[in-house]
């Protein structure tokens, strides 16, 4: 073969491979150009998710504070309570309003109201059930999509056939249980167990006496901060609750501890008659807050760390001798005072919320999805 015929050979074969290489680079291009548009596209759609996430959490905050407001304009157990129309249109409306402050990829979000959902949240399955029966909890989902505020145009994925994209977002705000108490909220010198205020809505508890193996009866006295916590003590907090001159401090779940102390307290109970007495003829009945302690040891002494909080209705109170005391409470001597209450649920306090779960709710919401 001489030079010439190579030459052509090697000319022809160079050509066939610039014109395959050729086509292969556009193809790259191609294929690179959708997938910089679809990073694009899905960059762009990733940040309208997050700006409507800020829009379902803000929604469902402001229905859920609209609820603990409703709730916190009413007085004590509210079991069994269905919502009006008014009122779930009141939850709605505040949640749409908040809704519409924000903005996903350039558009006011507009709330539909098919879905604003009040319920309940069950934080262990972590599901939301729709009733309006006593409801805790507010469910909002917002949305870029054809049901509302429409789908997001691509700015370059419709080269490949992707015109728009459609992006949700959900949240769920609920009333948790309260987790502090402000100054003058606690009017008893007493504290429940985690074991007695576990025992369920309606238990009845005997603060006083003491029965050993009965978890109905598993509390303790206490002095709040005072330290030591002694009979005298013990004697001037009633005496103040009773002239209107002693305020018991704020409390926070899981911070502040008080300090219990055992024995009868036989001095003590004359002026917590007196006290059970005035508050019945001033309000009709005595329900106090009670705080709760850690753990199940139904002789407390020294600083209880408080939990939380439980709300009571003062049922019975004896001073030693008193003949109803054997009527009223187990484990009654002649010597022995007597005082029993009842564990009151679905309470709504105008107070924060983060502690453990004992009937009473704050009406300041958190969410929890």
């Amino acid at each position: 073969m001489n030079a010439t015929v190579l030459r052509q050979q090697l000319g022809a074969t160079l050509k066939d491979q610039q014109g395959a290489v050729a086509v292969m680079v556009a193809v790259f291009l191609v294929v690179l150009a959708g997938m910089t548009a679809l990073v694009l596209d899905i960059g762009h759609a990733l940040v309208a998710r997050n700006q409507l996430q800020n829009a379902s959490d803000a929604a469902a905050l402001a229905g859920a504070r609209a609820l603990g407001v409703i709730y916190g304009g009413m007085s004590g157990s509210l079991t069994g309570y269905t919502l009006t129309a008014g009122e779930v249109a009141s939850i709605s409306n505040m949640a749409t309003l908040a809704g519409a402050d924000n903005q996903a990829a350039g558009v006011t979000v507009a709330v539909n109201a098919a879905d604003i959902s009040v319920g309940i949240w069950d934080s262990s399955t972590r599901t939301f059930t729709p009733t309006t029966v006593l409801p805790t909890a507010v469910r909002v989902t917002t949305r870029r999509d054809s049901a509302a505020n429409g789908p997001i145009s691509t700015m370059l994925a419709s080269m490949i056939g992707t015109s728009s994209v459609s992006v949700t977002a959900v949240a769920t705000a609920q009333l948790n249980p309260v987790g502090t108490m402000a100054p003058g909220e606690m009017d008893v010198p007493f504290g429940l167990s985690q074991l007695a205020a576990s025992q369920g809505c309606g238990a009845i508890i005997q603060f006083a006496p003491n029965v050993p193996g009965n978890p109905l009866t598993c509390a303790g006295w206490q002095a709040f901060d005072i330290s030591p916590p002694s009979a005298n003590a013990i004697n001037g907090i009633v005496d103040g609750m009773i002239a209107g001159t002693y305020t018991p401090p704020s409390a926070q779940a899981g911070v502040t501890s008080f300090n219990f102390t055992n024995g009868n307290r036989g001095s003590t109970w004359d002026a917590l008659v007196t006290l059970w007495q005035m508050k019945v003829a001033q309000e009709g009945a005595w329900n106090v807050q009670v705080p709760v302690y850690l753990g199940d040891d139904c002789s407390p002494t020294g600083a209880q760390l408080i939990i939380g909080f439980a709300t009571m209705k003062i049922t019975y109170v004896g001073h030693p001798g008193d003949a109803n005391n054997a009527v009223n409470c187990v484990g009654t001597n002649p010597g022995t005072g007597c005082m029993t209450g009842s564990i009151q649920c679905n309470v709504f306090e105008g107070l924060g919320s983060g502690g453990a779960p004992f009937g009473t709710f704050g009406t300041i919401p958190g969410l929890v999805e």
